[in-house]
């Protein structure tokens, strides 16, 4: 009793030292990241989950193995892999997009199916080999690709449970034909427990996450409780997505409990529902563009050309009626391919959504900031002169410097892409970001809007070519293609 006792103690320190190892501030893990709330459901949750998956582990292993579980695992392995490789760049493409929304992964057709015609052990282990392969694309931190991937285990070990306690494992071993009303119903119970599992294990912790906790009641913004409820489980058409999924992958595993190859028919169902969907989010992307507004662009909030052009010449008529300059900032960001080329657009994105946040943070009310194309902006700031505009330009170039955006890359790595220096000091030159700038005012550099800017892009590229990161004004560009001209003329 006291070597029990005693290996109960060690048992006990060592999750401890465990739990300090994940969510210390240094860890890779960056558990801490996730909230006291939900790392302390996932501690709790968790291990029972594993306890469960070992029970029922030891239990199969005593039984034994037969040969027709391991031809159903060579299949649906088979199936699951062709399945992955044929969907991998949709899956990233919509795992990208989807962010930290509800994301639907269609690979419960394998889950499932496993749950129901695989042993405990062999289903966690396919289970185990497809979220390695997903974990690639996964733009996830590693604690919560790991929690989901607990999740589907509790909902296979879900699964399994029911077709223990109805009459589906018996037809699965040819002992019994089922009448069609109990397979009805046992099918049903299988999709239900599995569906319960995920929403209990990954929606409780998605809940728990929420900041609306730390807001004081009161406070909270009127339907805080249906956005709680839809960041949990998703909404409508998220949760009709898993349903016909699930319905789907019990009439494949029905069938397959009567001849096994039907397991194969996953690849072409799977890939279906994947572009499929991944068709469906590109035109609702589109038909959100166009509803959003046309006025604005949608990645970085700041106002599209035309109708910046339209809300300018208002601003120019008003400033040449009072006799006030006008201010024009144009930056472009440098390096920005290598953004896109090494991280992938999705990141681009990102970036470019959180310069122009920043351009919002620094902007006065009466300032108009356009995305003017990929990722070259402009500011133009009514009432404001020559040395107030380099002022604003070299506010904007310094912040951009200062900043930092964490992005966490495929495989769950998190990846600073902007700013010079790391919490080490340490920064590649490729993860380098900054912007140049080139500032000329109205009517100083011109009396017309396009005279203005062309002088502004003139001395954006001369702080390109002088090193990138800098502020060059119009104005010291003249200065210095009038001292060319003049060393020329002597």
């Amino acid at each position: 009793m006291q070597r029990v006792a005693i290996c109960l103690t060690r048992v006990i320190s060592q999750a401890r030292h465990a739990a300090r190892v994940v969510s210390h501030p240094r860890s890779r893990w960056r558990l801490w990241e996730w909230g006291r709330r939900p790392v302390t459901w996932a501690l709790i949750a968790e291990p029972l989950v594993l306890a469960w998956v070992l029970i029922e582990s030891v239990r199969a292993l005593r039984v034994g193995i037969d040969s027709l579980a391991w031809v159903r695992f060579v299949l649906l392995f088979a199936a699951a892999t062709a399945y992955a490789i044929v969907t991998n760049a949709a899956e990233e493409r919509r795992r990208g997009r989807d962010g930290d929304k509800t994301h639907i992964d269609h690979t419960s057709l394998v889950f499932f199916a496993a749950a129901l015609v695989l042993p405990v052990p062999l289903a966690i282990l396919l289970i185990g080999l497809v979220r390695f392969h997903r974990w690639w694309i996964a733009r996830k931190p590693p604690y919560k690709f790991i929690h989901s991937s607990i999740a589907i285990c509790c909902s296979a070990l879900g699964v399994h449970a029911v077709a223990r306690l109805t009459p589906l494992s018996e037809w699965g071993t040819g002992e019994q034909v089922l009448p069609g009303a109990l397979a009805v119903l046992g099918l049903l119970g299988g999709i239900s427990a599995y569906y319960a599992a995920q929403t209990v294990m990954v929606g409780a912790a998605r809940g728990l996450a929420s900041t609306v906790w730390d807001q004081p009641r009161g406070e909270r913004e009127d339907g805080w409780q249906r956005a709680l409820r839809v960041h949990m489980v998703g909404d409508r058409s998220d949760n009709v997505e898993i349903v016909v999924t699930l319905l789907i992958a019990a009439m494949i595993a029905w069938w397959a409990l009567a001849w096994s190859p039907i397991l194969l028919v996953i690849v072409p169902v799977g890939a279906y529902l994947t572009s499929r969907g991944q068709r469906l989010e590109e035109q609702q992307q589109k038909i959100d563009e166009l509803t959003y507004t046309a006025e604005i662009d949608k990645r970085t909030g700041l106002l599209m050309v035309g109708a910046f052009e339209k809300e300018a010449a208002k601003v120019l008529a008003r400033a040449a009626h009072v006799g006030e300059s006008t201010g024009m900032v144009l930056l472009d960001l440098d390096l920005f391919k290598k953004v896109n080329d090494t991280y992938g657009h999705t990141t681009g994105d990102e970036v470019l959504a959180a310069i122009g946040a920043l351009l919002h943070e620094l902007s006065r009310p009466g300032d108009l900031a356009c995305r003017w194309g990929g990722e070259e902006m402009v500011l133009l700031l009514p009432d404001t002169d020559l040395d107030a505009a380099v002022a604003v330009a070299e506010r904007i170039r310094a912040a951009v410097e200062a900043m930092t955006i964490p992005i966490t890359k495929a495989a769950g790595g998190d990846v600073w892409i902007m700013g010079l220096a790391d919490e080490h000091g340490v920064r590649r030159p490729e993860e380098i970001r900054t912007v140049s700038i080139g500032v000329a005012t109205i009517p100083l550099h011109g009396d017309h809007f396009d005279e203005a800017f062309e002088r502004a892009d003139r001395a954006l590229y001369r702080a390109k070519a002088d090193g990138r990161n800098l502020v060059r004004a119009a104005t010291d560009l003249q200065a210095a293609e009038s001292d060319h001209s003049a060393r020329e003329s002597r």
